[in-house]
């Protein structure tokens, strides 16, 4: 599998929500470039799950590329990513949980 994809983001847009396109990506094993500030949900997925993907500063070009020749040195498919994926995305485990607490 040979799966990689940039999720570029302007500055401050990083907790607007979960880019779409990611989603799959975990659940796929794939790997990913995230512009993001650190402080950021996305930013604090990168750290929370080390490996999960690659975090980029946003509107830089250097960081860009940097990422991407990090992203591609990665192994796949990526474990972090699928658990990750089957944990907090699976409408099943999630709906779960939403039961639990009820």
């Amino acid at each position: 599998m040979d799966a990689w994809c940039a999720a570029p983001q302007k500055r401050g847009a990083a907790d607007a929500g979960l880019p779409s396109k990611l989603t799959n990506i975990l659940a796929a094993g794939g790997n990913a470039v995230i512009t993001t500030d650190a402080a950021t949900t996305l930013g604090l997925l990168c750290s929370e799950h080390p490996g999960i993907a690659v975090p980029a500063e946003p509107e830089s070009a250097s960081a860009l590329i940097e990422g991407i020749e990090r992203c591609l040195a990665m192994p796949l498919p990526n474990h972090v990513a699928t658990s990750y994926a089957d944990e907090f995305l699976d409408k099943d485990r999630i709906l779960e949980r939403f039961l639990g607490e009820l």
